[in-house]
């Protein structure tokens, strides 16, 4: 079975995490690539696709939406980082929203999701589009701000175990 670790990183967040996930997965370096798209948009031949993104304006990128139209089989892994608190109802609300993007051919395995580290310039946007919410924003940079940490990177691995196990 070949895999494929693909992911899309501005920060520097879901790099680490498809890292740790390209080194869980236990086959022969022969049957695992990882792909960076801000480098490259060649997309390896896989049975397992492990797809990472950074979410903004509760969106990713048009090169990770670009990535799941040029697969067109196979099974699905999602990763993700973000600024908000990663909670189940926004965790399922992602889902649902990637849900219309992924191939119909492909079989969805479930996702990853950890807080993310949030740069200077999305606090800022943040605070101006939600001034409302200005304690909660700040309780979460201050949380988001040790994040990715070892347990995410622990569990983001654990992750990429399970699913190996399950499509073996």
């Amino acid at each position: 079975m070949k895999y494929a670790v693909i992911y899309r990183s501005r920060s520097g967040n879901t790099r680490l995490l498809a890292e740790e996930i390209y080194h869980a997965l236990d086959v022969k370096e022969d049957d695992k690539a990882m792909v960076d798209l801000g480098e490259t948009a060649e997309i390896p031949e896989a049975d397992v696709y492990f797809i990472g993104f950074a979410v903004h304006n509760n969106l990713c990128s048009m090169k990770v939406l670009d990535c799941f139209e040029k697969i067109s089989h196979g099974k699905f892994a999602l990763f993700a980082t973000c600024g908000y608190l990663p909670i189940e109802k926004y965790k399922a609300n992602l889902e649902k929203y990637l849900d219309a993007w992924l191939p119909e051919e492909a079989e969805y395995l479930g996702m990853f999701l950890c807080q993310g580290k949030v740069d200077a310039e999305c606090k800022t946007k943040m605070l101006e589009k939600m001034p409302d919410k200005e304690n909660e924003l700040h309780y979460m940079f201050d949380h988001g701000d040790t994040h990715p940490d070892g347990k995410d990177l622990d569990d983001a691995a654990e992750f990429a175990i399970k699913i190996q196990e399950s499509v073996n």
